[in-house]
C-alpha cells in the first residue's frame, strides 16, 4: 500500500520521539492528511524510527545466486526497515565498469538507495590492480577488499597510491591471515577450554597498524569494517589525533555476543571476525559512546543451511542480520546512548560513510521509516528471514523488541 495512516504512533522529530499521534503517509511522503478511504493502522504507541542504512550487504548474485539473490536481499531490507545500504560481495568482485553497470541495473529495479564498493584488486586477489579511476567515474563510493586480507604490503601501497587519484575511501576488514592461521574463534580461555584454534587480537591490530601507516604516508582516507577489539579502537583514536582520515564500524553481533557463546558450539556463531571477550565487547560499547566508532554495521552474509548444519569447525562463516538487527539492538542502544545517537549510528552515519542522503522524517519529504514496538519481545524463527537462508546467531533467541511494519520507497509492509 502506498497510502497509510498510522494512528497512535510516536514520530521521531528533532532528535526525540513525540507523543502518540497520527502520521499520514501518502505517495512516499509524510503529509498533512490522506485521501478518504486510506487504511488505518493502530500502532499502539510504537516508535516511528527513520529507516536504517546497512553497511556490509552481500546478496551473492550473480555468481552465487544459488545461495541468495538481490530480490531476497531487498525483501530482507524491507522487513528490517532499511531504505539503503553499502554493497560489497565477496562472491562478485566489482573490478571493472561492466560489472558495476550490471549490478547497478539489477539494483535500480527496486528503488532503494544502494551504493557500491569497487574492488581495488582484480577478484580480490591482490595481484592485479582494478581500474579504480574508471570505477570511480562510473559511480562506486569507495574501494574494498572483499573481506580478504591483502598481505602484500607493496601491492597495498600501489593500490592506495592509484586509488588516491579518485579521492575515494578504502574499506578494509583488518585480519592478518598469517596470524589467523586457520583459527576460528577468539584466542582466549573459552577457546583453550574447547581445544579450538584461536585468532589473537594482534591478527587485527597488526593489520590495522599497517594500513594506518600506509594511509598516513599516502594521505588516503580509510575505513575499518567489523572492528572487534578495544586495542584497535585505541590505534584508530591515536591515528585521528595525528591527522589520519580514518573511520570504523562495529558489527551488530559483536555488540550483542562475546566468546562465551562458544560453549554452545553453535555453527551459527561462526562468523568472519570472531566474537571476542566480554571486555572487548564493553570496549566497543564505550567506543560508540565516545565517538571513536562511527557507525554500526550489518555485514549481512547469507549462508545455506547445509553449510551451517555441520560441526562448528566445518561451517561456512557468515551471518544474516537485516531482518533482526533493529529489534535486537534498539533497546540496549537507545537506553545506553539515547535515541538520537541510536538513530545516528544505525541510519545517518552509515549513509554518510557511503555518500548517500540520510533518511529523514519531515513533512513534505520522502518518508522511509520502520515501526518498532520497543517493549514487545519476539522469538527469532526461520520464517522471519528472506530467501532460503536463516544463518543468524539469534535464531531461537528472544529479541527485546519487534517490528510492526515498514514504509520503504512509498510502500507499507506489515511484518
Amino acid at each position: 500500500m502506498r497510502n497509510i495512516i498510522l494512528d497512535n504512533v510516536c514520530p521521531f522529530v528533532n532528535g526525540k520521539f513525540g507523543k502518540p499521534t497520527k502520521m499520514y503517509l501518502v505517495d512516499g511522503k509524510w503529509a498533512n492528511g490522506a485521501p478518504e478511504g486510506t487504511p488505518v493502522v493502530d500502532a499502539q504507541g510504537a516508535l516511528a524510527i527513520p529507516a536504517l542504512f546497512g553497511l556490509g550487504l552481500d546478496f551473492k548474485e550473480p555468481l552465487r545466486d544459488d545461495i541468495y539473490t538481490f530480490k531476497d536481499g531487498v525483501a530482507a531490507m524491507t522487513r528490517g526497515g532499511f531504505y539503503g545500504g553499502l554493497y560489497e560481495s565477496s562472491a562478485n568482485a566489482i573490478d571493472d565498469s561492466l560489472k558495476l553497470a550490471a549490478i547497478q541495473q539489477i539494483s535500480a529495479k527496486y528503488g532503494l538507495s544502494i551504493a557500491f564498493l569497487g574492488a581495488f584488486s582484480m577478484g580480490y586477489q591482490c595481484k592485479d590492480l582494478s581500474e579504480m579511476v574508471e570505477l570511480a567515474d562510473a559511480g562506486v563510493v569507495g574501494f574494498g577488499d572483499g573481506n580478504q586480507d591483502c598481505s602484500r604490503t607493496r601491492f597495498l601501497r600501489l593500490a592506495m597510491e592509484y586509488g588516491s587519484m579518485t579521492g575515494k575511501r578504502f574499506f578494509f576488514m583488518p585480519l592478518d591471515d598469517s596470524l589467523r592461521h586457520h583459527g576460528l574463534v577468539h584466542e582466549g580461555s573459552y577457546a583453550d577450554t574447547l581445544g579450538m584454534k584461536g585468532i589473537p587480537r594482534v591478527a587485527e591490530t597488526i593489520a590495522v597498524f599497517r594500513i594506518l601507516e600506509m594511509a598516513r604516508f599516502l594521505k588516503v582516507p580509510v575505513h575499518f569494517k567489523q572492528v572487534s577489539c578495544g586495542e584497535t579502537l585505541k590505534l584508530i583514536e591515536r591515528a585521528r589525533e595525528d591527522g589520519v582520515d580514518v573511520t570504523c564500524d562495529v558489527d551488530i553481533y559483536h555488540l550483542i555476543l562475546d566468546d562465551s557463546c562458544l560453549f554452545d558450539l553453535n555453527s551459527l556463531d561462526n562468523v568472519p571476525m570472531p566474537f571476542r571477550s566480554a571486555e572487548d565487547r564493553e570496549a566497543l560499547w564505550k567506543g560508540l559512546e565516545s565517538g571513536v566508532v562511527n557507525a554500526i554495521s550489518m555485514n549481512h552474509d547469507p549462508v545455506l543451511a547445509q553449510d551451517k548444519e555441520v560441526n562448528f569447525e566445518d561451517a561456512v562463516p557468515g551471518a544474516v542480520s537485516l531482518e533482526t538487527a533493529l529489534p535486537a539492538i534498539w533497546k540496549p542502544l537507545s537506553e545506553r546512548l539515547g535515541a538520537a545517537r541510536a538513530v545516528e549510528l544505525l541510519s545517518t552515519a552509515p549513509a554518510q560513510l557511503a555518500g548517500v542522503a540520510p533518511s529523514k522524517l519531515s513533512e513534505g519529504e520522502r518518508a522511509d521509516l520502520v515501526l518498532l514496538a520497543q517493549d514487545s519481545p519476539k522469538t527469532v524463527e526461520a520464517s522471519m528471514f528472506a530467501g532460503q537462508v536463516w544463518n543468524s546467531p539469534l535464531l531461537g533467541k528472544q529479541l527485546p523488541s519487534s517490528i510492526v511494519g515498514t514504509y520503504i520507497n512509498g510502500n507499507w509492509t506489515e511484518v
